[in-house]
C-alpha cells in the first residue's frame, strides 16, 4: 500500500489532518528523478463524499537546459479532490477533482494527483539558479542567430518567381 493510499474506515469524520513524509523511491517523476517531500493532506469526511485537499512541498532533481548541469528544483502546490458515492462522469481541472470511491478496496489514493500536481509545477524552461537573476529572470544570456537575417536581407528585392507568374496572369 502506497503512503498516499488511505483506508476510508480510518479517516474520522469531520475535519482531519496527517502529513505524509516522502522520500526518493515513493514516486516515479521520469525523466526527473524526486528528491522527497512534506504533503500536508487536510481531509473532510461526510457520508457522502470524502473531501482531500493537500499542499506538496517538494525537491525534483533536474538537468539544465543550458548547461546541463544537475539541480534541484522546489516545487509547491496546492490541489483537492473530492470522492463521492454517486459520480457519473469523474472530472477534473487545474484546482481540483471529483472521483468515485473504489468499493472493492474500500482505500482512496491521491498518489495519481500528488504526482500531476508536481509534474504541473515542473518548469518548462530548466534553468540552473545560478543562470537566473534575484527575481527569476535569466541572466547572461546572449541571443545568437545563424546564417542570413532580415537585416542581411535586402527587403526590396522581389523573387523572379514572382515576376514570372505575374507576366502569366498578364
Amino acid at each position: 500500500m502506497s503512503k498516499l493510499e488511505f483506508n476510508i474506515v480510518e479517516i474520522p469524520e469531520g475535519e482531519s489532518r496527517r502529513t505524509v513524509e516522502l522520500v526518493e523511491d515513493d514516486l516515479d517523476l521520469s525523466p526527473h528523478t524526486f528528491m522527497g517531500g512534506a504533503i500536508d493532506l487536510k481531509f473532510y469526511r461526510t457520508l457522502h463524499f470524502i473531501r482531500v485537499s493537500f499542499h506538496v512541498d517538494s525537491d525534483v532533481e533536474m538537468v539544465c537546459d543550458r548547461s546541463l548541469e544537475p539541480y534541484i528544483q522546489p516545487i509547491e502546490s496546492d490541489y483537492e479532490v473530492v470522492f463521492k458515492v454517486d459520480v457519473q462522469e469523474e472530472t477534473e481541472d487545474e484546482n481540483g477533482a471529483v472521483r468515485r470511491f473504489n468499493f472493492s478496496s474500500n482505500t482512496l489514493s491521491v498518489e495519481n494527483e500528488v504526482r500531476d500536481t508536481i509534474f504541473l509545477n515542473i518548469p518548462i524552461k530548466k534553468i540552473h539558479p545560478k543562470f537566473l537573476d534575484e527575481e527569476g529572470r535569466p541572466e547572461n544570456f546572449e541571443t545568437k542567430s545563424f546564417g542570413d537575417t532580415k537585416e542581411d536581407t535586402d527587403a526590396e528585392a522581389i523573387d523572379p518567381r514572382w515576376e514570372k507568374l505575374k507576366e502569366l496572369k498578364n
